[in-house]
């Protein structure tokens, strides 16, 4: 899989966190996260988009993907 930058993990778990650091290593675990999600929802949004006929991932697929994987 392609890395995601390093910086906007960084700073977007951080910005969950509050005033706790992120170690690298915790950082390198947050990008695998986020590759391994970023897949399954495209994953997900593509069967979406087959059931409807449709070759193209559509933002509403990517939409009703997320809150499949996750409710909430």
């Amino acid at each position: 899989m392609a890395n995601l930058p390093t910086s906007n993990v960084r700073r977007l778990l951080g910005e969950g966190a509050g005033d706790i650091r992120i170690s690298t290593e915790a950082v390198a675990k947050g990008i695998e996260a986020a590759e391994v999600f970023l897949h399954r929802l495209g994953e997900r949004a593509a069967s979406i988009a087959r059931g409807h006929g449709r070759k193209t991932v559509m933002p509403e697929d990517l939409e009703t993907a997320r809150h499949q994987i996750l409710p909430g």
